[in-house]
C-alpha cells in the first residue's frame, strides 16, 4: 500500500519534479560557467574576495568565503541560494500532499482505504526524500558538468539536499499545527527565507581572515540549516559532519509531526481557525474585494521583499560601486555587461538593480495570476460565477489586483532606492523611473499566465514558472552566457527602457505595454468560451 501511495504522488508530481530537476541542473551549471568566464583567474577571484570580506551587506546575500579556488567561489556565490530553492521545493511538496489534499477531500478518500492515516504521511516523507535525492543528483551533475572536482561537487549538492529534508520536516510539523494549508504554506516558506537571512546575518557579522581569504561566521549561522550546509566547506575542508546534524534534525521533526498527526482532525490544525465575523464587510460584496482578501498577505510579502531589495541596492550603490571600481575589472565587468555597457559602472549598477526589481515584479504577476487556476481547481470560482458576477469581471479583478501590486511595489522600491542612494551619480528621480519602467515587462507575464489559464488551465502553474525562469535566464543573464541577441529579445526583460543609462530607447516599453493588453484581451475572450474545470 505504501508503494502504491508513493507511485501515485510521483505520478502527480512528475512534471513539477522534472522542472525542478532541470532548473537546478541548469542553475548549477550556469553558476560554474559564470565563475569560469568572469572569475577565471586567481587575480580576479582574490580582488573580489577582498571586497566580499569587508562588505557585510554583500555577505548577507552570498555565502562564507573559504578560499580562492573556482570551487570555493562557486560555493560562495551559489550554495545558499540553491539551498533556498531546494528548501522551498520541499515545503511546497509537503503541504501540497498533506493539508492541501485534506482540504480538497482527497485525503478522506485515501484514509477510507486500508492505508489509514499514517501510511499517507509516510508516503509523503518518502516522496519528498526521493525528490530531494533527485535534485541533489541534478545539482551535483551540473557542477561536475562545469568541470569542478567530484568530492566538493557531491558534498555541496548533498548539503542542499540536506536542507530540503530539514525544511520538509518543518513543513510537515507546521501542517499539523496551523489551521489551513495556505497558512502552513506561507509559514513554511517564511521559515526557509528566514533561515536564509539568519545565515546571512551570521556571515555578515563573521570574522574575516584576509590573509587566507576565509571567514568564520558568527553564531547565528549555527541556527540555520543553510548555515549547516555552508559549514561543510565544499572544495575546501570537505567536512561531511554537518550532514549528520541535518539528518538528525529532519528525523526528529518528522517524528514530532507524525505524533501530532494522531491528535488532530482531518482538515484541521491543532491551532483552531479564527472565528469568522457574523456578517461580511461590504468590501467583500464584489470579486475585486474577494481577490484582495485572498491575496493580501502573499502580495504584501512580495512587495516588502521588493522594497527590501531596492533598499539594499540603493544603499550599496555608492559605497560598493566605488570599491568595485577600485578593485579591478572582475565584478565591474560583470555589472557593465549585465546592466549596460554604455554607462558608468554606477549607472549600470542602478539599471541592474531596477532589472532585478522587474524580475520580482514579474514574479508578483505570475503568482497572483496563477490564483485564478487555484480558485477554479478548488471549485470556488464556480461558486462566485453562480452569482451575478460575470466571467470577465471575475477574471479582470484578479488581474487588476496583480497589476496594482506590481505597480505599487515598483513605485515604493524606486522611491526607497533613490532616497538611500542620495549623493550618488544616479539621482532619486532616475531611480524611480528605472523601477517604474519595469512594469510593462511584468504585465506581459501577467498576460501570458492569463492566456495559458484561458486555453490550457491545467498547465497554468508549471507553464507560468517555466516561462518566467526562461525569461530571466535569457533576458537577464544572457549577456554572461553568450546567448544570441535574437534569443535574448524573446524575453521581455531585454527590451525594458533603461533611464539610468545615458542613452536609452522607450519604444520597447511601449511595445511591451501593448503586448500585455493584447494578451489580456485574448485571455478574456478565450476564457469566456470554455467551461470551468474544477479538479476532483
Amino acid at each position: 500500500m505504501l508503494g502504491t501511495l508513493l507511485r501515485f504522488r510521483l505520478r502527480r508530481d512528475r512534471l513539477r519534479l522534472g522542472l525542478w530537476v532541470a532548473v537546478l541542473f541548469l542553475l548549477s551549471l550556469l553558476i560554474v560557467s559564470e565563475v569560469r568566464d568572469t572569475f577565471g583567474t586567481l587575480a580576479s577571484r582574490v580582488a573580489t574576495l577582498r571586497i566580499l570580506l569587508v562588505t557585510p551587506a554583500v555577505l548577507l546575500f552570498r555565502g562564507t568565503p573559504q578560499g580562492t579556488s573556482s570551487g570555493d567561489f562557486v560555493a560562495v556565490l551559489g550554495l545558499a541560494f540553491v539551498a533556498l530553492l531546494v528548501g522551498l521545493m520541499s515545503t511546497f511538496l509537503v503541504v501540497r500532499h498533506t493539508r492541501a489534499e485534506e482540504e480538497d477531500g482527497q485525503a478522506d478518500a485515501v484514509a477510507a482505504t486500508a492505508a489509514g492515516r499514517r501510511l499517507p504521511t509516510l508516503a509523503v516523507l518518502l516522496h519528498v526524500a526521493l525528490a530531494d535525492l533527485l535534485v541533489t543528483v541534478a545539482i551535483a551533475a551540473g557542477l561536475l558538468a562545469g568541470g569542478l572536482p567530484v568530492g566538493g561537487s557531491v558534498l555541496l549538492a548533498a548539503g542542499c539536499g540536506m536542507c530540503g529534508l530539514v525544511f520538509a520536516g518543518v513543513a510537515l510539523l507546521l501542517a499539523q499545527v496551523l489551521p489551513t494549508a495556505r497558512a502552513a504554506n506561507g509559514a513554511s516558506a517564511a521559515v526557509v527565507v528566514a533561515a536564509y537571512f539568519v545565515r546571512g546575518i551570521g556571515d555578515a557579522a563573521g570574522t574575516p581572515h584576509p590573509e587566507t581569504f576565509t571567514l568564520t561566521p558568527a553564531w547565528p549561522s549555527a541556527l540555520s540549516p543553510i548555515g549547516w550546509a555552508q559549514a561543510i566547506h565544499p572544495f575546501a575542508d570537505d567536512d561531511p559532519a554537518p550532514l549528520l546534524l541535518g539528518l538528525v534534525a529532519s528525523v526528529v521533526l518528522a517524528a514530532a509531526a507524525l505524533a501530532l498527526a494522531e491528535r488532530r482532525d482531518v482538515g484541521a490544525g491543532l491551532v483552531a481557525a479564527r472565528r469568522a465575523r457574523e456578517h461580511a464587510s461590504a468590501w467583500l460584496g464584489g470579486p475585486f474585494g474577494l481577490a484582495v482578501r485572498l491575496e493580501r498577505l502573499s502580495l504584501a510579502g512580495w512587495i516588502v521583499g521588493l522594497v527590501a531589495f531596492a533598499a539594499l541596492m540603493g544603499g550599496l550603490s555608492v559605497a560598493v560601486v566605488h570599491q568595485l571600481d577600485q578593485a579591478g575589472p572582475g565584478i565591474a565587468t560583470v555589472i557593465n555587461r549585465l546592466g549596460g555597457s554604455n554607462g558608468t559602472i554606477q549607472q549600470a549598477f542602478a539599471n541592474l538593480g531596477a532589472q532585478f526589481g522587474g524580475v520580482l515584479a514579474a514574479a508578483i504577476c505570475v503568482q497572483a495570476a496563477q490564483r485564478l487556476r487555484q480558485e477554479e481547481a478548488a471549485g470556488r470560482a464556480d461558486a462566485v460565477l453562480a452569482t451575478a458576477t460575470g466571467r470577465v469581471r471575475w477574471l479582470l479583478s484578479h488581474l487588476l489586483l496583480a497589476a496594482l501590486a506590481a505597480a505599487v511595489g515598483l513605485e515604493l522600491a524606486g522611491l526607497v532606492a533613490g532616497w538611500l542612494s542620495d549623493g550618488g551619480e544616479v539621482d532619486s528621480g532616475t531611480w524611480l523611473l528605472a523601477f517604474l519602467w519595469q512594469l510593462p515587462a511584468a504585465l506581459v507575464f501577467l498576460g501570458i499566465v492569463a492566456l495559458v489559464f484561458a486555453v490550457v488551465p491545467q498547465a497554468t502553474v508549471p507553464a507560468g514558472w517555466l516561462v518566467f525562469a526562461a525569461a530571466v535566464y535569457l533576458g537577464i543573464f544572457g549577456p554572461l552566457s553568450g546567448v544570441p541577441d535574437w534569443a535574448r529579445h524573446l524575453a521581455p526583460f531585454a527590451d525594458v527602457p533603461a533611464p539610468a543609462l545615458p542613452t536609452t530607447s522607450y519604444t520597447g516599453g511601449a511595445v511591451l505595454a501593448l503586448a500585455a493588453v493584447v494578451l489580456v484581451v485574448a485571455a478574456v475572450v478565450l476564457f469566456g468560451r470554455r467551461d470551468t474545470r474544477p479538479v476532483g
